[in-house]
């Protein structure tokens, strides 16, 4: 049963009636109350049966036991319905509820499988956990997966290079399945063409034949996917027969119906496309026991010719479909993801990223009625942190819908982030040179572009997916810059030897230790990578849904996808950039301190050194339109993406840097010492892309002015910028204007993303002193929203720092 807190109300601002075209319906505002009342709950229904059956299929090929899994969890995870809801089935039982990460022998690694004990009662990030299913987890799930798990051996040669571990990949996620397909065919007429795929196989050609196994995988697991919306229909005529109210028997005589059609069938209705979306997103997370980065796409495009015909042939109002909007968008801020970070199980926000607007193949604008219902959608539901809507915004993007985007920016929601097209058109365009497969046309970029997970730029539909599993800390390797490659915090060497900096005679020279120090980290998190992708788990029921798996008679995992790709995750561009720049100015350019002067400052972290920390401080800073400072920063990320596009994943896709911190940012700082930029040590390092703490001073536009000095569609995987505004700015009529004003420069000045938070310091300074008076105030951490009540102190300190800027 999901348990609930005491119930209260929650009082909303005026701005969210103020802007709302279309009246919230009070089952909207029961659920959504009941949502923000709901604790969250580990769930294990999925680990319980996925190590059931694999200790049943023993023996048989891998992406056989794999198929059987899924179709065992498929086929036995509980079926709910709760009260009030129009839609059915959940990424995890109920609502709220909770994965266990995928292999349970990640968290006894850790050590952690004592804080099974703690999570309920912690005080950051609690999590509901049944007694039994404790039981369960120790006697059971544990005691399997650390008999039958093997983890990938590191070769002496790696550890030679400094390789400690292989990093596991277990899964590869941030992906947009081809939802138009399932809308189109229905599970049972994809399962056809995998049918008719396997008939054409070739038995006596030796290559041919090794896709029969995968195949007969997909089959089997289509053949269980199509069976969810059976067991719902059951669930609901069951419930009908016993419900009292007359309105909410017909409701679930109507939810039977819809799911005895979708997701087997075709959709032909606004409703039936809605439910067939969340039954195949849930599936999604259900193959891998994980949610994150799996995304939604451009939805207001493929459902849009569902909603125009319902509208047309009278079958339904914009009224009632902006409520069924509403629900459905609820449904995708009830998950939260446990995970280990840094030794302590935190919680993360999936990122279930909806686009709307962009362009359309032929260049002209794609905005449709959808795009303002789910605009209205967020104004509808205040405190639901997904899924996280992105605004494509382009040359051509209509003043009408960019309003409106900027009226829900203006109520501190979190939403939108604002994607530009151009940006990532020409991005995906670059792409199509280096991915090693067919090359990406403007009207494929243009029509199948746009954003995965917290905000990187896809081609939907046809990838791969990819996982995190290389990440160049920049922050960390500019101290080893200044220490020769010994860390001040772990108290060893971390990087490769580049000289003593004390003997550095040229700036150049500094650079170039800075360019070897990422050369040498990129090919070490290569190895390490490399070596964990040994571990890939097949995907036969996504690929199923991946352009050209089938066809290719390969899972996306082996290179069966139209495109594959790999990321390198970076962070502290900005912190090495600042370094650099204040290295350039302070020593080399003005001559005020030697380097050996500046390393004796970093080296006792600038204590009896104040003069040397204020010139450092006062060196230019990027996000201030300085020349001086951006070219620095501009340098380190072209240093990045070229280092990163040397190497392929082991299904061979080329890897593309990207920078999207999400909370990382304040841990992260915790490894490194202090920096020549001013940054004392263990600080925070920067948050993506975004200026470091207090430096931009110059106003929102040279923010992005010296964004735009970087060579954006380069990043190909994107970069995060946050931006904070001060909300009296929307106390003023053309508060809404100036800020569709900034975003046309964004566009303009070719910057990849922003995303805005509108709230003071005092009113999180509020929150964190009486949270439960703030339980929907929902912010931009770094990438993804989150409720800020429910954030680390660290982090809610970091978001509490940063500029407010006015307009």
């Amino acid at each position: 049963m999901v348990e609930s807190v005491n119930e209260s109300s929650v009082a909303e601002p005026s701005l969210w009636e103020k802007y709302r075209t279309i009246k919230s319906t009070s089952r909207v505002e029961t659920l959504r109350q009941r949502y923000l009342n709901t604790k969250n709950k580990v769930v294990i229904d999925i680990a319980r049966i996925r190590t059931q059956s694999r200790k049943e299929t023993e023996g048989e090929l891998f992406i056989t036991r794999r198929a059987k899994s899924f179709a065992a969890i498929v086929r036995g995870v509980p079926v709910n319905i709760y009260p009030d809801e129009f839609f059915v089935g959940w990424l995890f039982s109920e609502p709220r509820g909770t994965e266990i990460p995928f292999n349970a022998i990640t968290w006894t690694a850790f050590g952690l499988e004592s804080e099974l004990d703690t999570l309920s009662t912690r005080k950051s990030d609690p999590f509901l956990i049944d007694e039994e299913d404790k039981k369960i987890l120790r006697e059971e799930i544990y005691p399997y997966w650390r008999k039958h798990y093997h983890p990938a051996i590191v070769p002496p040669e790696a550890r030679k290079m400094g390789v400690e571990y292989a990093y596991e990949s277990l899964k590869v996620c941030h992906y947009v399945v081809n939802y138009p397909k399932v809308l189109k065919k229905g599970f049972l007429g994809i399962k056809r063409d995998a049918e008719e795929r396997l008939e054409r196989i070739n038995l006596i050609d030796a290559e041919d034949i090794q896709k029969v196994p995968f195949l007969e995988g997909v089959i089997l697991a289509l053949d269980a996917a199509a069976e969810i919306g059976e067991r719902f229909a059951s669930k609901a005529r069951s419930l009908a027969e016993e419900e009292q109210d007359d309105q909410r028997k017909d409701e679930l005589l109507k939810i039977a119906e819809i799911c005895e059609r979708v997701p087997a069938h075709p959709a032909r209705t606004f409703y039936e496309a809605l439910q067939s979306v969340w039954f195949t997103h849930m599936l999604l997370g259900w193959e891998i026991g994980f949610h994150g980065g799996i995304s939604l796409g451009r939805a207001d495009q493929y459902l849009y010719p569902f909603y125009e015909k319902d509208i047309r042939e009278g079958r339904i109002t914009k009224e009632e479909a902006q409520e069924l909007i509403d629900c459905w968008c609820m449904r995708f801020s009830q998950s939260f993801g446990l995970w280990t970070k840094f030794g302590v199980i935190s919680q993360y926000t999936p990122g279930h990223h909806l686009d709307i607007g962009g362009q359309k193949a032929d260049g002209t604008d794609a905005t449709n009625a959808l795009s303002y219902m789910f605009i209205e959608a967020i104004m509808h539901t205040p405190g639901m942190v997904e899924p996280a809507i992105g605004l494509l915004v382009h040359s051509k993007t209509p003043d009408d819908i960019l309003i409106k985007a900027c009226q829900l920016t203006s109520v501190g929601s979190g939403n939108p982030q604002y994607v530009n097209h151009d940006v990532l058109v020409d991005n995906l365009l670059g792409r199509g040179s280096t991915i090693g497969g067919r090359p990406v046309s403007l009207e494929m970029a243009r029509e199948f572009g746009g954003c995965v997970g917290c905000h990187e730029p896809s081609i939907h539909t046809m990838e791969s997916g990819w996982e995190v599993n290389q990440t160049q800390h920049l922050a960390l390797l500019m101290e080893l810059v200044m220490t020769n490659g010994w860390s001040r915090i772990f108290g060893k060497r971390r990087g490769v030897e580049t000289g003593d900096a004390r003997q550095f005679k040229s700036f150049e020279e500094v650079r170039e230790a800075f360019r070897s120090q990422v050369a040498f980290e990129m090919k070490r998190g290569a190895i390490s990578a490399n070596l964990g992708e040994q571990l890939l788990q097949p995907t036969p029921f996504t690929s199923a849904l991946t352009e050209d798996c089938i066809e290719n008679g390969i899972c996306r995992e082996e290179g069966g996808a139209r495109y594959s790709l790999g990321a390198v995750s970076s962070s502290g561009t900005v912190d090495a950039g600042n370094s650099l720049a204040a290295i350039k100015k302070v020593v080399f350019d003005d001559k005020k301190i030697t380097m050996a002067e500046l390393c004796d400052a970093l080296d006792n972290d600038f204590k009896r050194y104040e003069d040397i920390h204020k010139m450092c401080l006062d060196a230019p800073k990027f996000g201030n339109d300085d020349d001086y400072a951006d070219e620095q920063v501009a340098w380190v990320s072209h240093l990045v993406a070229t280092e990163a596009m040397k190497y392929k994943t082991t299904y061979g896709g080329t890897k593309y840097a990207y920078q999207v911190p999400m909370s990382s940012y304040v841990p992260q700082g915790l490894m490194v010492g202090a920096l020549p930029s001013g940054r004392k040590s263990r600080a925070p390092i920067s948050d993506g892309a975004s200026p470091t703490i207090g430096s931009d001073i110059n106003g929102p536009t040279a923010v992005l002015k010296s964004m735009g000095k970087i060579n954006n569609p380069e990043l190909s995987l994107g970069q995060t910028l946050n931006m904070k505004l001060d909300p009296v700015v929307f106390e003023k009529e053309d508060g809404i204007k100036r800020l569709a004003d900034l975003i046309r420069v964004f566009v303009d000045q070719k910057v990849d993303h922003v995303q805005i938070n509108v709230v003071s310091a005092k009113t999180l300074i509020a929150a964190q002193k009486e949270p439960e008076k703030f339980k929907d105030l929902v912010v931009k951490v770094a990438g993804y929203n989150a409720r800020f009540v429910d954030l680390d102190k660290m982090v809610q300190d970091s978001i509490i720092a940063r500029t407010e800027h006015g307009l």
